[in-house]
Parts: C-alpha cells; structure tokens; sequence
C-alpha cells in the first residue's frame, strides 16, 4: 500500500460504468490528422498514453465543415471518418481505458475551416478585429442544422465503437460563444436572457442523449467539459454563477460526469494556486465543492491543469473523483505507471524537443513546442516557463 493508493480507485459513472482509476488523459488538440483523418502518429501516441489511465478523451473532433477550427483537427463530421476513429478507439481502449470522442465546434474560431473554403458563423454578427476572415450570423436554420450534426457525430462515436463522447461546451467553442453575453447578441429563442442563451448547449445535449437512448447502449458514457467563466478584463460574457445554472440545467437532463475546465490565467481567485486547489472567487469551496450542489446527486467530476507530480494528482482527487492529466503525459507517457509502480521520484516533468520526439509526440505537437526558429528549448512549468495550453 502506498500514498497514492486513493488514485487507483475505480470511479463509477452516473450511468454505473466504471472506470479502472481516478486518471484521465485531458482532451488535447495535436494537430496531427490529415484533413480531418486519423494517422498511424496519432495512434501510436493515444496508444501509449491511454494505456494506464482510467478514461482517455481525445482532443476535440469537429461536428461539420463550419467547425474545425486548427489544420490537423480531427473530423466526426462524415461517415467516411469513422473507420479511422474506429482503428483510434481501439488502441484508446487496449489497456482498459473508456474511450471517449470529445465533441467540438469552433464557431467564430474556424479556422481550419477558412483555410478549406468553407464559410465561418457565429450567434451573432460582430466585429472580430483579431480576427483576418468575415463570420456570418447563423440562421435559425444554421442552428438546427449544429443540433442534427452533434447528433450525428454521436452515431458516428457509437458506430466507431468509443465508450461515449464529452461535449466541448467551453475554451470559447460556439457553445460556449452562444452562452456568452459578449458574443450573443440575439434577440431571438436562442439568446437574450441568460435561460435562452443556454438553449444551445442544452438543444444539443437533448439531441446526443435521445441518440445515445435509441442506440440501446446503456453503458455509452455522456461527459461534459465547461469552462466555469468568461472574462475579458472588466467585460463578463458569463460569471460563475451564469455557469452554475446552466450546469443544474445539464443536471436535471443527465450527464455521466463533469470536467471542469481550470487554467491558472483564469481570474477564478484572489490568489495564485496550482488550479486543483482553486477556490470559487468569494467562497470557501473547491469548484468540486461548489459544482456538487448543481448536480443534485452523483456524478464524478474530474479536475487538472498543472499536474506534473503524483502529489499535485493526489491533492487534485481531494475534492474531486477524477484528476485529468495532459503535458505531463506528453512528456512521461509512464506518468499513471510510475506512481502505481511507488515510483514517483522517476517522473519526468522537464523535456527537449529531442526528448518529446522520443517519446513519439505527433509531429503536430512538437511544433506547438519549438521556437519560432525551430531552436530547441527546454520546458518546464517547475523552472516557471509554461507549456502550451493544452490541458
């Protein structure tokens, strides 16, 4: 028995799945697909960095062409994608992980989309001066089309054989865009009050799970990542408390569990503390604390960010179920074997560009790491150099 004996507790999902521990491989963007499609790169780095944990989610897969947002973005927007995410789902799967299909749409964001031609919308029409592309407003008909294509999507994960989807409803995703009071401006059903702003989110988690009710699955998994507010200097899109009753709304239709989003740039606290110990601005409470009361019974909730220790995985699972896990697991795929091993003081929390070559990071993620030169540098987030946003 060891210290770290609590991270290797199953975790039970409110639809009474089980994952084999309390890790989870943080959804991360690698840039690596090739037009939407999953490469033997991709596969090998899932396959090694799922291996240990208790549920592995992929990064975020884009729902329709008017989605995608970064060049090497996975696609789950045609049938013609779901053999490869099949042959991902498989190696996601080989060493006992859930295998999860995180769901995504860009809206203003698409990037990716603008590099293939295809049009870019939004909720509303603004002016987008970061921004080098012109973005539609979307029509009532644009709407309900998003809602058919998460619903598709969700076959699709089915069909590949995942263990369920998480739907990206944060990181300023069109989820998230229509949540915001900065970036909705309608003044139709789908935005205004604060109740018709979530009717998105909500539309499409309506769509997913009757989807997932008629696949006769009851063991599919329905996960859900917020972002807990939006801020942008003194202009508020959504305040913590905007997020807490969207999220009793998710709630009250059913989710298997909540990943909450944290990053240490967020001005959730007075205080700078590693993100698993956040404290709701203006409370006493942890997010998990907070968040328990809005979801009006069990349900897991899995926190991270900055998580490059065993002890900061032990500190994350105070509060919460689950502990999520990314740049960590880019640089030491043996991160979760390691600690299960009483081995922490092996863990690898600084690299080279050599190094995450070696460790078979997707070419896609080695860029996000090099200078602009293309010089090699270390990085660290112990010597105070972050990495990447990437979890």
């Amino acid at each position: 028995m060891t210290k770290y004996e609590k991270l290797f507790e199953p975790v039970t999902f409110s639809n009474g799945v089980k994952a084999q521990n309390r890790f989870m491989l943080a959804p991360m963007c690698d840039d690596s697909a090739e037009n939407g499609q999953v490469t033997e790169q991709q596969l090998e780095y899932m396959k090694t960095r799922a291996a240990n944990v208790g549920i592995a989610v992929t990064g975020y897969a884009y729902v329709n062409d008017s989605g995608d947002q970064v060049p090497g973005q996975l696609s789950v927007a045609h049938d013609k994608d779901i053999n490869g995410l099949a042959k991902l789902a498989t190696v996601m799967k080989a060493g006992g992980a859930k295998a999860i299909l995180q769901l995504s749409h860009a809206g203003c964001g698409a990037g990716g989309s603008v590099a293939k031609g295809y049009r870019v919308y939004a909720p509303s029409k603004l002016s987008f001066p970061w921004l080098d592309y012109d973005v539609d407003e979307m029509t009532t008909a644009d709407i309900e089309q998003v809602i058919r294509d998460y619903a598709q999507a969700t076959k699709r994960a089915i069909a590949a054989g995942f263990d369920g989807i998480e739907i990206h409803n944060c990181n300023h995703d069109l989820l998230q865009q229509f949540f915001s009071a900065s970036a909705n401006h309608r003044n139709d059903e789908w935005g205004g009050s604060r109740e018709k702003r979530m009717a998105l989110p909500l539309a499409i988690q309506r769509a997913v799970k009757k989807v997932i009710a008629e696949s006769g699955n009851a063991n599919f998994i329905l996960g859900w990542r917020i972002s807990p507010q939006e801020k942008h200097g003194d202009e508020i899109g959504y305040d913590v408390d905007d997020m807490f009753a969207q999220t009793k709304k998710v709630a009250e239709l059913g989710i298997d569990y909540l990943n909450i989003s944290l990053n240490l740039s967020a001005d959730y606290s007075n205080s700078v503390r590693p993100s698993y110990d956040v404290k709701v601005k203006g409370t006493d409470k942890s997010f998990p604390e907070y968040y328990r009361a809005a979801l009006r019974g069990y349900c897991p909730i899995y926190i991270g960010s900055n998580v490059l220790t065993a002890d900061d995985a032990l500190a994350a699972v105070t509060d919460a179920e689950g502990v999520y896990v990314g740049r960590e697991l880019l640089m030491d795929p043996d991160f979760v074997q390691k600690i299960a091993e009483d081995r922490p003081e092996e863990i690898v929390n600084t690299t080279t560009i050599e190094k995450l070559k070696a460790v078979g990071l997707p070419d896609g993620f080695v860029d996000n790491y090099a200078d602009k030169d293309g010089s090699t540098r270390v990085v660290s987030y112990r010597n105070g150099i972050p990495l990447p946003g990437l979890d």
